[in-house]
């Protein structure tokens, strides 16, 4: 398994699925080699390093080398890739292709079809460079504000999606929803390619004991999360709202909780004691304004026998059942927010969407069902790659 971590202090839900597959899959006996490199390792390199890192983004010959070498030693069944930005590069690819090894590599977000990785500009959604070449992206500087920092990637995407890089080396695409899948299938990408394996996520604790006692939001404080629609809709009526997170609307809230005092602020916490508040939680809220790619939050959540009011968008709709899980509602519109909050907030429906929440949760999104799926791709992959194999070779 190979993944270039993101930074320390960039929250990723990827670092964390990728942490739990490992565990999953050596706890069920499987020998597995993790090959990562670490984004916070960028700082520490040599001036000429990181002036060289946007080509090797491209394309790092190192890399290629690097692990030519480790899968020459260790002979693995399969190969599974994750991330390989900015350290790896899809040169990784090719160095497991030339030594007849089936890949499978999971796509968490758009980052083949996306500069910036989300299909968001401005805090909305944006398909511009879906299916084309990313020009836009370099002309709204879509990478970190940036159109020098935007170049580098959007010529990896041009370059890559012309020459099929991706598809010409990787047997199986696991996504975490089919609206990842159709975004990629939009740009021109194989759908028969396409796995779609939701993430699961660990839960041996307990669950909500009765109707939970405030609405909870536990994300990015920003506009993109939908959180200006939430202080926007919040009523004191609803309840007690507790805010678990960091972001640049973490000062509005603060600024309106002090006007408000049902409203708590609680800033960046451990994952534990935000599962803790989740766990008493009358409703969870996921207000999203921009495409979720999937949404942990949602199934930690359900996990914990929460019901959940989620944006219709994205992969959120996939998620939550709408009158039965949850609620879903118009992005961008307080006013449907708040009525939805104040439907899920009634005690009764509460604890009846709860207990189909932590259902949905038994059915859907548990360890045991992830590591069946994930063993059932990885021996698909080897017989899709022996297949290709032999239509290549004309056998």
């Amino acid at each position: 398994m190979l993944h270039n971590r993101y930074r320390t202090g960039q929250p990723s839900g990827e670092n964390t699925v990728v942490a739990q597959t490992v565990d999953l899959l050596r706890n069920a006996g499987h020998q597995l080699d993790l090959y990562a490199r670490n984004s916070d390792d960028i700082a520490q390199m040599s001036r000429k390093d990181r002036a060289l890192l946007p080509l090797r983004s491209v394309w790092s010959f190192s890399a290629e080398r690097d692990l030519t070498r480790l899968l020459q030693e260790q002979r693995p069944d399969v190969v599974h890739v994750h991330n390989t930005f900015p350290l790896f590069s899809a040169s990784v690819l090719r160095a497991a292709s030339k030594l007849g090894l089936p890949i499978v590599a999971t796509l968490h977000n758009f980052r083949l079809i996306c500069a910036n990785a989300v299909l968001q500009r401005d805090g909305r959604p944006c398909e511009s460079c879906v299916g084309r070449l990313p020009l836009p992206a370099i002309k709204h500087g879509c990478y970190r504000e940036s159109r020098v920092q935007t170049l580098p990637l959007a010529t990896s995407i041009g370059v890559h999606n012309t020459l099929h890089t991706w598809e010409r080396y990787v047997d199986t695409f696991v996504v975490p929803s089919a609206f990842v899948r159709d975004r990629y299938v939009a740009a021109g990408f194989d759908p028969e390619r396409f796995v779609v394996k939701p993430h699961a996520v660990p839960h041996e604790g307990p669950v909500r004991d009765g109707a939970g006692e405030s609405v909870v939001f536990l994300g990015r404080l920003s506009e993109d999360k939908g959180f200006a629609d939430l202080l926007q809709a919040w009523d004191s009526e609803l309840g007690t709202l507790v805010v678990v997170g960091d972001g640049p609307l973490r000062g509005a809230a603060e600024e309106q909780a002090r006007r408000d005092p049902s409203i708590q602020v609680l800033g960046q916490l451990p994952w534990a004691d935000g599962m803790e508040i989740l766990r008493s939680a009358r409703a969870a809220v996921v207000p999203a304004r921009s495409y979720e790619s999937f949404g942990l939050v949602v199934v930690e959540a359900f996990a914990h026998g929460i019901p959940v009011v989620a944006s219709r968008l994205g992969a959120l709709e996939e998620l939550v059942d709408d009158g039965e899980t949850g609620v879903l509602t118009a992005p961008g519109d307080p006013e449907a927010l708040r009525k939805a909050i104040g439907l899920v907030a009634d005690p009764t429906t509460s604890i009846t969407f709860g207990e189909r929440a932590r259902q949905a949760y038994l059915d859907r999104f548990t360890p045991e069902r992830d590591l069946a799926a994930t063993e059932r791709i990885y021996t698909d992959a080897i017989a899709r790659h022996a297949v290709r194999g032999r239509r290549r070779t004309g056998r």
